[in-house]
């Protein structure tokens, strides 16, 4: 006989729409209105029930973030607007196919979809070659239902046929988080309240392409986030809230970018409602002051090496700021068995810190660093394997040393869990995790004990005199 259980607590589970689903779902409403004809429009209209359409311009990671704030958004009961469409750069694989479909001939090239390509000739513009699949702002729009027809890959916002869709989207504002290109005037003009850019740094400080790593690279203690209207000049339009933060100081690029796009994401579904309804405009943001403004510009693979002739700090700083893309890089000598010879290999700086060292020595060397800083060079075998151009420097990618036991440096301490690297000003820069060798299994980090064990004893020197 069956035995009923009586005073249970449990319930049956509830299933409640997640924002992607009520996102999906809004969409086929929408398209089921749309095909119904234009009485059904003018129904939904008379009863008040209008949404303003907002287009969402974004790339990488952080700006799937702020869209995925942006949608959940629209889709809470009485939301006053709509994403209407999604636009994102190209991958290089949509680019060569797009050009294939489209075959040699002039002219401009049509918005590219997630799923279809309408272009009838190739696309102008470079792609990103370093991307070969949609970007991250692609993949949340089509997992969040948006029509195909509504996620668009310009290779470049000038495409006649791109801007002839906006038009016909009628958005009522559009909103950019590291899109990564820059808008033409005639984007510009369609929305008519205009576009709001998330930038993360207090404008007019660091305009450009690398705000977060140029902050971070120059040493800064505070950062910051800013909503501004957009304008044909970079990063200069008005600025309709700005907000402050302190930066830690071992935070790291990929992190303080995603802290400040959050924030810049918050800030701006709190701004929303005025922006829509006329009440905050650029007319009544914030100028910025010119004779306040910086630059920064788009980070470019040679400036990952490091330069430990710089001050400690500096060099920690260099590191935080690489951290990502590019990565920080150093060159190093390391001693053969036997042979004694110095060979440069290039190690890939994860984490570092800080360590007081005992101030220049002689000649610039650091006093006391290790057991050989001081007579590396004056001691060491005759024989610098590698040549003149065999090692980079902090920034400019030249070579920092020559052929010959004079070149070589100040001795690095490897010994236990220390990787400490002699730098300019006496103090020492501990490395605390470098990168492992593409196909070398397991983790992508390897720790300094890890590291240290691997050299078997093996000395590491500096290429260059301090």
């Amino acid at each position: 006989m069956a035995t009923a259980i009586v005073g249970s607590t449990r319930r049956a589970p509830r299933r409640a729409l997640c924002w992607f689903q009520r996102a999906a779902e809004w969409s086929r409403q929408r398209e089921l209105s749309t095909a119904a004809g234009p009485a059904a429009g003018d129904a939904e209209r008379s009863a008040g029930q209008e949404r303003h359409r907002v287009v969402f311009l974004g790339t990488p990671q952080v700006s799937a973030l702020v869209l995925q704030e942006l949608l959940r958004a629209s889709v809470e009961p009485g939301s006053a607007f709509e994403v209407a469409a999604v636009v994102s750069r190209p991958s290089s694989r949509h680019w060569l196919e797009r050009t294939q479909e489209a075959g040699p001939g002039p002219g401009s090239a049509a918005p590219s979809s997630s799923s279809s390509s309408s272009s009838s000739s190739p696309p102008a513009g470079r792609p990103n070659w370093s991307r070969h699949s949609a970007s991250a702002v692609e993949r949340l729009a089509r997992d969040a239902g948006l029509p195909p027809d509504r996620i668009l890959c310009p290779v470049s916002p000038r495409e006649p046929a791109f801007l002839d869709a906006m038009r016909s989207l009628r958005p009522a504002l559009a909103v950019t988080a590291a899109y990564g290109a820059m808008l033409p005037q005639a984007f510009l003009d369609i929305p008519r309240r205009g576009t709001l850019n998330i930038h993360p740094s207090l404008l007019p400080k660091y305009r450009g392409a690398a705000p977060v790593q140029r902050c971070l690279a120059d040493g800064c203690f505070a950062s910051g986030v800013s909503l501004a209207f957009t304008v044909l000049a970079c990063d200069a339009g008005p600025v309709l809230e700005a907000q402050q933060v302190p930066v830690p100081p071992d935070v790291q690029a990929p992190e303080l970018t995603q802290q400040l796009f959050a924030l810049g994401a918050r800030m701006l579904l709190r701004r929303l409602p005025g922006v829509l309804a006329g009440a905050d405009s650029a007319a009544t943001a914030r100028p910025q002051d010119e004779a306040e403004a910086t630059f920064a510009p788009k980070i470019l693979r040679q400036e990952a090496y490091l330069d430990f002739r710089r001050p400690a700090a500096a060099v920690h700083d260099h590191v935080r700021a690489m951290a990502g893309w590019p990565g920080a890089r150093a060159t190093l000598l390391l001693e053969a068995r036997g042979t004694g010879t110095r060979d440069p290999i290039e190690l890939k700086v994860l984490r570092t810190r800080v360590v007081p060292g005992p101030g220049p020595g002689p000649g610039g060397a650091p006093s006391g660093a290790s057991s050989g800083a001081a007579s590396a060079a004056a001691t060491g075998p005759a024989s610098v394997a590698g040549g003149a151009g065999g090692v980079h420097g902090g920034g400019a990618g030249g070579s920092l040393y020559g052929s010959g036991a004079a070149c070589v440096g100040p001795q690095v301490v490897a010994r236990g869990e220390e990787l400490l690297v002699p730098c300019g000003d006496g103090n020492m820069l501990q490395i605390l995790e470098v990168g492992r060798k593409p196909g070398g299994g397991g983790s992508f980090a390897l720790t300094a004990r890890e590291f240290v064990a691997g050299l078997s004893k093996r000395r590491l020197f500096l290429p260059y005199r301090l």
